[in-house]
């Protein structure tokens, strides 16, 4: 008989999907890539976002190269992702950003490039300059949810707070990486696959028989 918990242990869960799910970040220690491919990746499948990155930078290598485009240029090039008429003009603007400014450290500064929310904020503090962080977006909401770590009513901020809190400071950096490949194959917004997650004896989420 299965008896539900309210609250999954953080350090099993880490464990079990870490197993699972292999984590290689794409341009890691390149501030800037990291950057830019994060502005590519909204709504938009990492197998098209990386190499419509690729194809981007190998045309212009550089800030200032970037910054200098044609918007129709740049469309063209990024046609394969979502959104790619507002993805250009932001990839162009933040370009541009970074060649006056650089890429920033801290999270407000970072929030003021064109393009860049929290979640991408998060993600080149931690793949870009290795400073710990986590990043949150839908998928790592809805699962801390499911998992007990969060509350319903937990916005960005409170969610991220509580990670840091409940996690050691070495599995920040690649929490987000784990969750959201479950997410995508597994715990789905509607209907999720319980009976196929690794997390199912761990689990307290109601639809986990």
């Amino acid at each position: 008989m299965h008896i539900h918990k309210r609250f999954a242990p953080p350090q099993e869960v880490v464990h079990l999907l870490a197993q699972t799910y292999t984590f290689d970040p794409y341009a890691k220690n390149d501030p800037t890539r990291v950057l830019l491919s994060c502005i590519l990746s909204a709504r938009t499948k990492d197998e098209i976002t990386y190499p419509t990155a690729d194809r981007l930078f190998s045309f212009y290598p550089t800030p200032l190269s970037l910054c200098q485009a044609h918007l129709t240029d740049l469309e063209n090039i990024l046609k394969p992702v979502g959104f790619y008429r507002q993805k250009a003009k932001y990839v162009r603007d933040a370009a541009c950003y970074i060649e006056k400014w650089g890429v920033p450290k801290t999270t407000k500064q970072l929030t003021q490039v064109p393009g860049i929310g929290p979640k991408c904020a998060a993600i080149v503090r931690a793949f870009g300059w290795g400073i710990p962080d986590i990043a949150v977006d839908a998928h790592v909401q809805r699962i801390s949810k499911r998992l007990g770590w969060t509350e319903e009513k937990d916005d960005h901020l409170r969610t991220q707070t509580k990670l840091k809190t409940l996690l050691p400071i070495h599995e920040w950096v690649y929490v987000n990486h784990l969750l959201v490949s479950l997410g995508r194959h597994v715990c789905r917004p509607q209907r999720p696959l319980c009976h196929q997650c690794v997390l199912n004896s761990l689990c307290p989420y109601p639809s986990n028989p």
